[in-house]
């Protein structure tokens, strides 16, 4: 199991889609609860990053994750697995937040279909790259992984959020989900949800604004807290 968080790695965000920055592997950030739902389709394009002032410096990352490297005068940096994941139509593995009791949850058009559905990357969330998950064994290749935004529940009803840690598996094919960090509960009655309205990934911590039931925002912080990657916020 990977749990270790590599340290040094520092996303930066912002809520402007197509806005960037000059810093490598940058990803999004959720959108706000209730905004029109997008695609987070890698074949849709967003606004160009800036490109590096080296003559064969790897080009940078957009903030949007669905956009490609720009061009430098040198030879452009691959675009990285993760990132090439249709999110809206992912099989994720081991994601037993969903309740299902299968080994994988398949997403169609961004539900697992089920009577009590789970679906990602609601209202418009988009994920946030970084990597940030320790590889096993040591000398395995480091990877980008990814923190996506997934909802339990029927939108009149109960509902709970997580944010969900996804790595690739050792032959970059299959896409794992690690311990997801958990919303709050809902209501009883299910009027009320805890959500995520932004995400990011800072050195050894995820950081997130959540909305509470009672409908004050809040800044959280959570780090991991063994090698199975579990989570405790502090």
């Amino acid at each position: 199991m990977r749990g270790k968080l590599i340290s040094g790695v520092v996303l930066t965000l912002t809520f402007v889609t197509g806005c960037t920055s000059s810093v490598d592997r940058v990803g999004g950030e959720a959108a706000p609860a209730g905004s029109p739902a997008g695609s987070a389709s890698p074949s849709t394009p967003g606004a160009p990053a800036p490109t590096s002032s080296g003559p064969s410096a790897p080009a940078t990352r957009s903030s949007s994750p669905e956009a490609a490297a720009t061009r430098t005068s040198g030879p452009a940096t691959r675009e990285s697995e993760i990132r090439r994941t249709n999110w809206p139509n992912a099989v994720i593995r081991s994601l037993e937040f969903c309740g299902e009791s299968d080994d994988s949850v398949s997403f169609r058009n961004g539900s697992n279909g089920l009577d009590v559905p789970c679906r990602i990357l609601p209202g418009g969330a988009r994920p946030v790259y970084a990597d940030f998950v320790t590889e096993e064994p040591a000398n395995a290749p480091k990877t980008e992984d990814a923190l996506v935004l997934v909802e339990l529940g029927n939108p009149d009803a109960a509902r709970r959020q997580a944010l969900v840690p996804v790595q690739l598996s050792y032959n970059g094919k299959e896409r794992y989900a690690r311990p997801v960090i958990l919303g709050d509960d809902s209501s009883p009655t299910g009027d009320r949800v805890m959500t995520f309205i932004s995400y990011r990934v800072v050195d050894q911590s995820v950081q997130a604004t959540v909305r509470k039931l009672d409908g004050s925002t809040e800044t959280r912080r959570w780090r991991t807290i063994d090698f199975a990657g579990n989570w405790e916020r502090y």
